[in-house]
């Protein structure tokens, strides 16, 4: 299994309609990529213009599922001007509670 943490800041102010915009880009992962085991977006509570998400694939080929497919193509040009910056860890799974193994 693979995760990504990534820390989005967004342009100041626009928070609230890139979580509107990504509800469209969950919905197409979660119909159309088995592969991504878990990919959720998360509010940073003291800081208003950032979310974080967490992702976990079942492996590279549904990373590269997700990465390079439709949902993403589609959703990255209409986040362009609402996202000012991105940081990514990947990793893969030591120990958890409640992930699919």
């Amino acid at each position: 299994m693979i995760t990504y943490i990534v820390r989005m800041k967004t342009v100041p102010g626009r928070r609230d309609e890139l979580i509107e915009g990504l509800r469209e880009l969950i919905a197409e992962v979660e119909a159309d990529e088995p592969g991504a085991l878990v990919y959720s977006f998360h509010t940073i509570d003291g800081e208003p213009d950032t979310l974080m998400t967490f992702e976990l694939f079942a492996d590279e080929a549904a990373l590269a599922a997700h990465r390079d497919g439709p949902a993403v193509a589609k959703a990255t040009p209409k986040f362009a001007d609402l996202v000012a910056e991105t940081v990514a860890w990947r990793g893969t799974p030591a120990i958890s509670t409640g992930l699919p193994s």
